[in-house]
């Protein structure tokens, strides 16, 4: 009884094995210089200056000013942004667009 249980484990082994250097031997073979395409993409989380809600970057909502540029959440906070800018007084003023 043992001895087939121990057969059954070495061909689990052995097809393992095969299976693993077949598949190092087949895959595609990187170019020197290739970067992977993940690493081009920012993944950075920005914050919303109206609403204060975070967000990755790359779904937010880009406002280019003269100075930085400012990320919102929804068209709703950019245009509640642009009309205090345009004020330009309170607590909640923001710096000119």
């Amino acid at each position: 009884m043992t001895s087939i249980i121990i057969r059954i484990l070495l061909l689990a082994f052995i097809l393992w094995l095969v299976r693993r250097l077949l598949g190092k031997i087949l895959a595609p073979a990187k170019q020197p210089g290739a970067t992977d395409d993940r690493a081009d993409i920012q993944n950075s989380m920005v914050k919303d200056p109206v609403c204060g809600m975070y967000m990755d970057s790359r779904l937010a909502i880009r406002l280019d000013s003269r100075k930085e540029a400012y990320y919102f959440c929804s068209e709703e906070c950019k245009n509640k942004y642009l009309g205090n800018a345009g004020r330009g007084t309170g607590a909640g003023s923001h710096p000119p667009v």
